[in-house]
């Protein structure tokens, strides 16, 4: 007893009987007409109820069974009367499974839709396969495809109606047949005009394989008339590589205890189009006892076609997707795949040997876990923030290899969507640049030497101004001192006197100081050390240490100084050295020019939100245009004793800050020596 869950109310099946079939009226016209179809809803919820009443469902009407009783006995009642095209089973139901059993063991005919969640699809479907007394006709639908199912509702009653009333025509032929057995040539009429409307070739052929009838559609499929067709050779109508198992086929009818299982025929270079028959053939013996066959055709053009299609489709991908793993294993840079939670999911030939891994050792591992511990941080934000679209990204990052050993790379991290399942993961390309940051290193160290022996060598050109201006205060600390001695001998000394004296010779000392400390930290040589710049500060400095220069050489500077200036970031000796080597320059430019029109300009200015300037502008004789094309070359200059290194060592400074280095002859003769450097936000600045 099958019994069927609806609200708790429980519906017994087994006495209901099936009513007979009732007779119809062949004809071609009734056969061919679309009818108002009835659907039966079991407790489909309102949602799918609304959405087939939004869709336009021609010639199809509902009939919902709620949980009484008696109305879902008298919807079995009609289903039995032929009269139900359809059945949806809601998802609330417990057992659609059994519901479906049970109606399909006393009526096949009636197609069944299962709807059901995602989750439990496969389970439903499965359950299908495996339980018995079920037709084909029992689809399992998931509700995450409801856009789709109006339509295939619809396909379904339609083919449900075509088959039943295909049905009924072959039913009421058989009744007729039976209270006209005396008339057989009526009878052969009718059941020629019943062949001829089924949609499927059907022919007669004897035992010699010569044709005797056949029905319009396998006219059509062979491309053959009847009177073409009647008395041929039924295997010449198919190309002559085929015959042979067409025979083979058609000699399995003959023998009972052969399997008959249908075969795919391409007679397409026989009819003069693209087409592809299923060929079943069944035993036939005629009054007189002479045994032949009938042969069943079936045009399976679209479905060879569209599986033809596939096959190539697949082919194709397959060919694709092998020469593109066979790109990304060969590519010289290092490729990793990531999973949503960064853990790798693939890794090619070259990651596998730039990291000293195999692929085994490293999936499913973090990747963050080969970044050495000072980007750490950094990688994991590029990671969680990384590049989307088109654009391309690159991050210098530090990782330590299976060995411990340091490795360097520029890191593409790119964001991976899927547009069903949203974000999958991330791909990150790899390229090695160890040997660049070890050749960057060492011209940098070699930079720092150059910049340090200029230093020391600008200090020395400046010796005999830096030994006046240290004269002075000493000169002040020795003569206060000499007369504060003789005050206190002579034993005239006042209070006040003497304690002025001190105080000034204090203040003195500490000039002193001030000067050697300026000098000291000049001509220090330490590594590059990146901190916050204040241009302007930094300008104030080296102004302090040429001033003494600038008077010596009756030279006034004039700071131009934005008040507004952003900050950059760099090594402050290195900078300052680039802006005393260009005033010193400047200075030494002008000695030939009256001492009264001499001038020397700094100017600090944002270009951009983005870039500072700074400007050495003097009104000497200016650069010609010849020189200005080598005046940056290593050991070219223009003074009888110059190296021909200050200006060199002066934009290899400037390039390592990221910044750049031009000169031009300027509007009252002079030059313009220029460098600009970048930007660095408050934010940056905190986090170094």
């Amino acid at each position: 007893m099958l019994k069927v869950t609806i609200e708790k109310n429980i519906v017994d099946f087994t006495n209901v009987k099936q009513l007979p079939v009732a007779e119809v009226n062949f004809s071609q016209s009734e056969s061919n007409a679309i009818t108002a179809g009835c659907v039966l809803m079991l407790n489909v919820d309102l949602k799918v109820r609304n959405l087939l009443a939004i869709e336009d469902m021609e010639y199809l009407y509902f009939d919902e069974v709620t949980s009484n009783q008696q109305m879902l006995i008298e919807m079995v009642q009609v289903q039995l009367q032929s009269k139900v095209d359809a059945i949806v089973i809601g998802v609330q139901i417990e057992e659609p499974v059994s519901i479906a059993q049970r109606v399909h063991a006393i009526n096949k005919d009636i197609p069944i839709l299962i709807l059901t969640e995602p989750e439990r699809y496969k389970q439903v479907k499965q359950a299908l396969i495996f339980t018995p007394f079920l037709s084909n006709e029992v689809t399992p639908w998931s509700t995450d495809a409801m856009s789709q199912f109006p339509e295939v509702l619809q396909e379904t009653v339609k083919r449900k109606q075509k088959r039943h009333s295909y049905k009924k025509s072959i039913a009421a032929a058989q009744l007729r047949l039976a209270d006209v057995y005396h008339k057989r040539p009526q009878v052969k009429h009718y059941l020629d005009r019943l062949l001829d409307h089924v949609p499927i070739g059907v022919l007669n052929v004897d035992i010699q394989g010569s044709v005797l009838g056949l029905n319009r559609f396998a006219s059509q499929i062979l491309n053959r008339s009847e009177r073409e067709a009647i008395g041929a050779s039924f295997t010449d109508i198919f190309p002559a590589s085929k015959r042979d198992a067409l025979r083979d086929l058609i000699a399995q009818c003959v023998a009972p205890a052969r399997h008959r299982t249908p075969e795919v025929f391409d007679i397409s270079e026989t009819v003069g189009k693209i087409r592809h028959v299923e060929v079943m053939a069944s035993s036939l013996v005629d009054s007189s006892g002479q045994l032949g066959a009938t042969v069943i055709l079936q045009d399976v053009t679209g479905r060879i076609c569209a599986e033809q299609e596939r096959s190539r489709a697949e082919e194709a991908l397959r060919v694709s997707e092998g020469l593109y793993r066979e790109l990304v294993q060969t590519m010289s840079e290092a490729l990793a795949l990531t999973d949503e939670q960064h853990c790798i999911t693939y890794v090619n030939d070259s990651f596998c040997n730039m990291f000293g891994f195999t692929s085994e050792e490293v999936l499913r591992k973090p990747l963050l876990g080969l970044v050495h511990e000072d980007y750490q941080e950094s990688m994991h934000e590029c990671m969680l923030n990384p590049v989307q679209g088109a654009g391309v990204h690159r991050y210098e990052t530090a990782w330590v290899t299976k060995t411990g050993e340091k490795i360097y790379t520029l890191t593409s991290p790119k964001r991976l969507f899927d547009p069903e399942l949203g974000y999958v993961g991330c791909l990150g390309v790899f390229t090695d640049i160890t040997e660049r940051k070890k050749v960057e290193g060492l011209e940098k160290k070699h930079m720092m030497e150059l910049a340090h022996v200029s230093r020391v060598t600008t200090l020395g050109e400046m010796s005999s101004q830096i030994a006046h201006e240290l004269a002075q205060p000493l000169a002040a600390i020795a003569a206060l001192s000499a007369g504060s001695v003789k005050m206190m001998k002579s034993g005239s000394a006042d209070h006040d006197e003497i304690l002025g004296s001190l105080t000034d010779i204090s203040e003195q000392s500490s000039r002193a100081r001030e000067i050697v400390l300026r000098l000291r930290n000049f001509v220090r040589n330490d590594e590059m050390q990146y901190q916050p710049i204040e241009l302007n500060k930094l300008i104030g400095t080296v102004v302090h240490l040429v001033e003494m220069e600038a008077r010596w050489h009756s030279l006034p500077v004039q700071l131009d100084l934005q008040g507004t200036v952003q900050h950059t970031q760099g090594d402050r000796v290195l900078l300052e050295q680039v802006v005393l080597n260009l005033v010193h320059n400047a200075i030494e430019a002008m000695q030939g020019i009256n001492r009264h029109k001499r001038k020397l300009v700094i100017r600090t200015s944002n270009v951009d939100e983005h870039t500072l300037q700074v400007a050495v502008i003097d009104n000497g004789p200016g650069i010609s245009e010849e020189n200005l094309k080598k005046l940056f070359e290593p050991f070219f200059t223009t003074k009888p004793d110059g190296m021909g290194m200050g200006l060199a060592i002066t934009r290899s400074i400037i390039d390592a800050h990221k910044g750049k280095l031009t000169a031009s002859c300027n509007g009252h003769g002079g030059a313009t020596f220029c460098f600009t450097l970048p930007v660095v936000k408050k934010e940056e600045e905190g986090g170094d």
